[in-house]
């Protein structure tokens, strides 16, 4: 079975997380063997000459070398794989053993950032238009490069940013390039398959399938559209009221789904979708923890350490009780700010999760919790936008205007087409392209074209 990838900051595509393990390779080893003995080798390598040729075999595997690495095969990797079909003791076998060697080539499974010759002593390297080809497609389609990219790496070497922007603006127009754009979205609000939670059955027993479904379909478009291929915008995102709903969401959004759409006092923004408010909360309540955490760090980018084994062993000792019908969730949880030892942290995102009290564990609207009057007053700290609110469309109003939203949403960007997190030497490439991504209106495209322009996309440090 092939690992689930680690998620790091929402991505799962961070370098330093993603490595071929010892198992990993095993695992490697036993699908190439099991998709070569699997492969039907009359559609995948064609030959008119019965029982195949010479020269179909060295078509073969200078075709699948070449779609399996990104880029045409050197003579010597050709020879290695000709030497490899040469145990076959027939066409179809020679064939096979060669899909089996391919598919488990650290050409197949590492992208190389190595360029075609090492930079002078001090100075960056600069890749070579396949690498670049390859890092484009991987950003914009999740694979390697098509006939047309690999074909245009060939013909302009990418020596200019508009042979560049090109192609990225062809692969954004595809459903690939829309896909790998809700990719990143997903991967900014830190969030996975809604099928992938699960609830308490006696807490929510509406969480049904039909509901989990509706909820994932419903936060699908209402990305799709925000996004407009490339041409929504971050304020979109923050404030705009979802008008896909389906039916099978009704109950869930209850009297807060009128005739005219959705209450756009309580329905405004990514925040304030039945999936975003479902997928960070508990499995018994609301979870203002998590949701005040998913603000400050993947919307606001602010670090929160986690707590520390003596705070960990307290929790255990003195757990919040979710069956305690006495006290609303917000009361539960205050204890935190009534320890000094919780206080430190959690005064710094609880406020933010009490202000989205009145959305419960599925993102219904409530005024009451247990038949108690539900405090949904919230504040938001340390940003640029500081102030009171009341509720997850408030909050995403608030948020829309803020300055660190946008930069965090541009760092984020970098982890996301980078494949790593911004290091302090980043920090001026963010702001820049924080810059240009404010003078585009907090377009996606900006952030897009500020990458394929940018001396990181073409150039990396040479520490060989």
């Amino acid at each position: 079975m092939w690992p689930a990838e680690p998620t790091v900051g929402g991505f799962d595509n961070q370098s330093d997380a993603v490595f071929v393990s010892p198992s990993l390779q095993e695992n490697v080893a036993n699908l190439a063997a099991q998709l070569a003995s699997e492969a039907d080798v009359t559609a995948l390598a064609p030959c008119a000459t019965a029982g195949g040729s010479t020269a179909c075999l060295q078509t073969f595997i200078r075709s699948f070398g070449a779609k399996a690495y990104g880029r045409a095969l050197k003579d010597a990797e050709a020879t290695a794989a000709t030497t490899m079909a040469a145990m076959g003791q027939d066409y179809a076998t020679s064939v096979r053993l060669v899909v089996e060697m391919v598919l488990q080539s650290p050409h197949t499974l590492y992208v190389t950032e190595l360029g075609s010759d090492t930079a002078a002593a001090g100075q960056p390297l600069a890749l070579t238009p396949e690498e670049l080809a390859s890092q484009l497609s991987f950003m914009l389609a999740g694979t390697r490069p098509d006939q047309t990219l690999s074909a245009a790496a060939q013909s302009t070497g990418f020596k200019t940013a508009a042979d560049i922007q090109a192609q990225a603006q062809r692969l954004l127009a595809m459903p690939s390039g829309k896909a790998q754009l809700s990719r990143f979205i997903t991967g900014w609000l830190d969030m996975g398959p809604l099928a992938e939670i699960s609830k308490a059955e006696d807490v929510y027993p509406e969480f049904t399938p039909l509901v989990v479904n509706a909820m994932q379909q419903e936060f699908d478009r209402f990305v799709t559209q925000q996004l407009d291929g490339g041409n929504g915008t971050l304020s979109g995102f923050m404030t705009a009221i979802s008008s896909n709903v389906p039916s099978d969401l009704s109950a869930i959004y209850g009297a807060d789904l009128q005739p005219s759409g959705l209450n756009p006092q309580h329905r405004r923004g990514i925040l304030s979708l039945p999936a975003v408010l479902a997928y960070h909360s508990s499995d018994v309540s609301s979870g203002p923890v998590q949701r005040g955490l998913l603000v400050r760090r993947q919307l606001l980018c602010q670090y929160v350490p986690p707590p520390p084994a003596s705070v960990l062993d307290q929790i255990a000792k003195m757990p919040i009780d979710p069956n305690d019908t006495s006290m609303t969730t917000r009361h539960k949880f205050e204890a935190h700010l009534n320890d000094a030892s919780c206080a430190a942290c959690h005064s710094t995102f609880d406020p933010i999760g009490f202000g989205m009290e009145d959305m419960d564990g599925l993102g219904r609207f409530r005024t009451t919790e247990n038949g108690l009057t539900v405090d949904s007053s919230g504040a938001l700290t340390n940003t640029d936008v500081d102030g009171p609110f009341e509720g997850p469309a408030a909050l995403s109003m608030k948020l829309a205007q803020s300055n660190q939203l946008a930069t965090c949403m541009v760092a984020h960007f970098f982890s996301f087409a980078l494949a790593r997190e911004p290091e302090s030497n980043d920090q001026c490439v963010v702001q820049a392209w924080s810059a240009k991504f404010a003078q585009g209106g907090g377009r996606i495209n900006a952030l897009i074209d500020s990458y394929v322009t940018d001396k990181t996309f073409a150039y990396r440090k040479d520490d060989r």
